[in-house]
């Protein structure tokens, strides 16, 4: 389990989201002594979803979060015709990036988003899982660039919303449902009855 997911962790949210952009909304939710656990719950019972997705995605390791990002868009992707073969292609080749970090699988995940030109879920997770295991900058570059630690988090966070939105379904439901996995992965494991 991860310090942010733990119901009884010490860590004030108040400390933890002061560096991150939320909806006015959701800062309006935001109460003295709550740990991170405690706010997204709040906010994800309270239909902010995509401000408890920003949190999480923050608070997770860059290929953590990037797998969540796959294991989301997996799930969500239903029936059959080129956008959505494409955006399972795309899940793919970010899955196969993150069990082989190579510079060769990052040069196909950045290939592929800009082929796309990072107008699909599919083409979002592709960049941050690039981004996440190594430099921007071409192999051959005598200095080494990496992303930001938040760039990979919100691209993570732009796939999951152009998921949403593309479902065709309540996109506040399919955010709330990314949420409510990304708290069952990384949160504390409820002990299954015999």
């Amino acid at each position: 389990m991860l310090e942010a997911f733990d119901p009884d962790a010490r860590e004030l949210a108040k400390s933890f989201v002061c560096s991150v952009d939320l909806s006015d909304a959701a800062l309006a939710r935001l109460q003295s002594g709550q740990n991170v656990r405690g706010y997204l719950d709040r906010l994800v019972a309270d239909g902010l979803a995509l401000d408890a997705l920003v949190i999480i995605a923050r608070s997770l390791p860059a290929q953590l979060a990037a797998a969540w990002g796959c294991e989301c868009l997996r799930r969500s992707l239903e029936g059959s015709g080129p956008a959505v073969e494409a955006e399972r292609a795309g899940v793919t080749l970010a899955e196969q990036c993150l069990k082989e970090p190579t510079d060769e699988n990052r040069q196909l995940c950045m290939e592929f988003a800009e082929g796309a030109r990072r107008q699909s879920a599919s083409a979002w997770l592709a960049t941050a899982v690039a981004w996440a295991d190594g430099p921007l900058t071409p192999k051959s570059a005598p200095v080494k660039v990496y992303a930001p630690a938040r760039a990979v988090g919100e691209a993570v966070v732009a796939a999951l919303r152009l998921a949403a939105i593309r479902g065709g379904e309540d996109a506040t439901a399919c955010l709330t449902s990314f949420a409510t996995r990304a708290l069952a992965l990384f949160g504390p494991r409820i002990p299954r009855s015999s």
